[in-house]
């Protein structure tokens, strides 16, 4: 089906006007290379294929930023998944596109989209149902204070977020103290700052109470005026 669609697919004139011209022409060479996974089942069980970026910007001219961009619109289409372990890992739906391009109007589109925009806000939330699964906290106040820290963990996409991240940072706020108010401190701090070690926020929060010493000026008495008695 895929070498079947191969030559009415490499530069659509549709999608030119759908996605603009860098998409239509990245679409092509992705098409190229799909070609080529076929022919040689190089694709896992999923469909997923391997890109050279650097084959990509040869072939392309276009810098990885803006095949990263090309990817995005092509993700939001519903035309393409990308790995999410592996930027440089995905699949492609060529039926999906067929539908898109030969539809009269934008609706398929417009629609395809709406769809892709819930399944991930479904996937999200799945992901963190999942994690919080991991927090041996049994304290109610710690443990909304831990999953409120996954939910703006993953919101904030900023490392691969595991049962392993959940179970260290839980351990490293445990360990470092037992005073209730101190770790929902801790908590706080990396929450607001999307820190994935507890570390990060434990040194934060030892900076601040050392500043806070350090600036606190010492009680001086009141001098009573009395030669025989002077205190101060």
């Amino acid at each position: 089906m895929y070498l079947d669609l191969f030559d009415e697919l490499r530069l659509n004139k549709r999608l030119i006007k759908l996605a603009g011209f860098e998409v239509a022409a990245y679409w092509a060479e992705l098409q190229s290379i799909l070609k080529q996974v076929v022919k040689k089942q190089t694709a896992d069980e999923h469909g997923f294929f391997n890109l050279d970026r650097d084959y990509l910007e040869k072939e392309t001219t276009l810098t990885l930023a803006k095949q990263l961009k090309c990817e995005e619109k092509l993700v939001s289409m519903g035309v393409l998944v990308k790995d999410p372990d592996n930027p440089n890992r995905l699949t492609i739906g060529v039926n999906s596109m067929v539908e898109i391009i030969t539809d009269e109007d934008t609706k398929k589109l417009k629609k395809t989209s709406a769809v892709k925009k819930d399944e991930k806000a479904a996937k999200v939330a799945g992901i963190k149902q999942n994690m919080k699964r991991f927090i041996l906290e049994q304290d109610s106040d710690l443990r909304a204070a831990y999953e409120r820290w996954i939910e703006g963990m993953i919101d904030a996409s900023n490392c691969r977020f595991t049962k392993a991240v959940v179970e260290v940072f839980e351990k490293t706020v445990t360990d470092y103290t037992p005073d209730k108010a101190k770790r929902l401190r801790i908590i706080e701090i990396a929450t607001v700052n999307s820190y994935k070690d507890a570390t990060w926020a434990i040194s934060r929060l030892s900076n601040t109470r050392a500043s806070s010493v350090a600036t606190k000026l010492p009680e001086q008495k009141i001098c009573t005026g009395t030669a025989e008695n002077v205190t101060f």
